[in-house]
């Protein structure tokens, strides 16, 4: 597993979180076995951690469900052997990337009033600023927007000469 980069800083992309998590399907091909179904709450903890670190508390919440979302439905549905969770700003949004290797695109479904699941797409859709599939099927993805105040007080601040320096 790939420790995650709280602080990395890469042409205007700034990682919060990226790793890789051994799936390990439980016997039930719909079903999640006991050690996929904790990672929703790791990576809950850890995309709190990783937003509070950069200063963005405003959108932790709806960053915590929608990775959550992401990931079940990559521990779930996908058929790889792993999957890849990416976090990251990017200009004016917090991007959330879960592939599960699976080239089968997600589809929303039309769960139930007495259904306990089938909504997560649905989720995405109404919390995220946008949300899309990559091209080969293998990645989902969302983005929120960030606060343009925020945004500008995160940014790296340019070395500036202190009066002793200037004097020298």
């Amino acid at each position: 597993m790939t420790p995650p980069a709280f602080a990395t800083q890469r042409e205007n992309i700034r990682t919060v979180l990226d790793l890789s998590i051994e799936r390990k399907p439980g016997p039930e091909a719909e079903g999640l076995s006991k050690a996929d179904a904790a990672w929703p709450c790791r990576l809950r903890r850890i995309v709190r951690t990783g937003l509070t670190f950069w200063g963005f508390p405003d959108v932790i919440e709806a960053a915590e469900l929608l990775l959550t979302e992401l990931a079940t439905n990559a521990l779930r549905h996908g058929r790889g052997h792993d999957i890849g969770v990416r976090v990251y700003f990017v200009s004016d949004s917090c991007v959330i990337e879960v592939a599960d290797g699976t080239p089968v695109r997600p589809e929303r479904r039309r769960a139930g009033p007495d259904d306990e699941s089938g909504r997560g797409l649905l989720l995405v859709e109404s919390l995220a600023d946008s949300w899309g599939v990559s091209s080969d099927g293998t990645t989902t993805w969302c983005a929120l927007p960030l606060s343009k105040d925020r945004l500008r007080c995160n940014q790296p601040r340019p070395h500036t000469r202190s009066t002793e320096e200037r004097r020298g």
